[in-house]
């Protein structure tokens, strides 16, 4: 099992970062997105799952948390 360091944390996000853009173009086309979605489907950890669903929703491109489900995702019209 990998030990959660913050270097670790670090280099999860800055993975997320780079696969960013081909998450959200497949979340707009899927119509949804979850945490187990993006790891499932992209060479990301639950750290950077996570950290891509924050930004999605700080960008407004997702709906917020709304308990253990998966979040709507926005189209063009209505972001």
């Amino acid at each position: 099992m990998q030990e959660v360091t913050q270097e670790y944390v670090d280099q999860s996000i800055t993975d997320a970062n780079l696969i960013y853009n081909d998450v959200v173009r497949q979340a707009k086309l899927n119509g949804t997105v979850g945490v187990t979605w993006i790891s499932r489907h992209f060479p990301v950890n639950w750290y950077g799952a996570s950290h891509i669903i924050n930004r999605m929703e700080k960008e407004e491109l997702c709906e917020p948390y709304q308990g253990n489900k998966p979040r709507r995702v926005f189209s063009e019209v209505e972001s």
